[in-house]
Formats: C-alpha cells, sequence, structure tokens
C-alpha cells in the first residue's frame, strides 16, 4: 500500500472513530429524554467503546471525552432505571391497575 493510500485509510477510519464519539455522546445525553430508553444507553456504549478502541490505528484523540462522557451517561442510565423500577415494583402494579380501571371504563 503507497503512503498516500494508507494516509487515507488512516484519515477515514479517524473519521469514522470521531463518528463514533459523536454518536456516544448524543445516544447517552438522549436516554434522559425517554426514561425507558435502555437501548439508546447500550448503543452510547458500545459507540463510545469503538472510537475509544486503538486498533486499527490512528488513535482518537480530539474527541475522546465525548466518548467517555457517552459511555458514562449510558451506563448509568443501564444502572438507575432499571434500580428505580425495582425499588418502586408495588408502586408500578398500582398505576397498572389503575390504568386498566380507567381503560375498562369504571
Amino acid at each position: 500500500m503507497s503512503p498516500t493510500e494508507h494516509d487515507a485509510q488512516a484519515y477515514a477510519i479517524l473519521g469514522q472513530r470521531y463518528a463514533y464519539a459523536t454518536a456516544s455522546l448524543i445516544l447517552g445525553l438522549a436516554c434522559f429524554v425517554n426514561l425507558a430508553g435502555l437501548e439508546k444507553a447500550l448503543l452510547a456504549i458500545v459507540f463510545g467503546w469503538l472510537a475509544l478502541k486503538s486498533q486499527p490505528g490512528p488513535p482518537l484523540r480530539d474527541r475522546r471525552l465525548w466518548a467517555k462522557v457517552g459511555i458514562a451517561l449510558g451506563a448509568v442510565v443501564l444502572v438507575v432505571v432499571p434500580t428505580v423500577v425495582l425499588l418502586n415494583i408495588d408502586r408500578l402494579r398500582e398505576v397498572v391497575a389503575a390504568l386498566a380501571r380507567l381503560g375498562d371504563g369504571r
């Protein structure tokens, strides 16, 4: 592979990593818009991890913080939402029963 082809491939990989870091940050923030958005949290973690991978080179330098914040926000949502649901399962059952009664017209 010639040096120019190698440089072009390196820039393409670096651009892809920038996109992964940006997607990770946006998905990490979007998790809080819809509190049941666990799929977005998982995607934020995956994209952040892909952005921070060291191979194939070149490594991500400029937007490492974006990827790390996306991973952190996704992890927070993956821990907090199931914990809140499990701690309030009795209240959720009452809410579901009340909604069922409303749906029946009683």
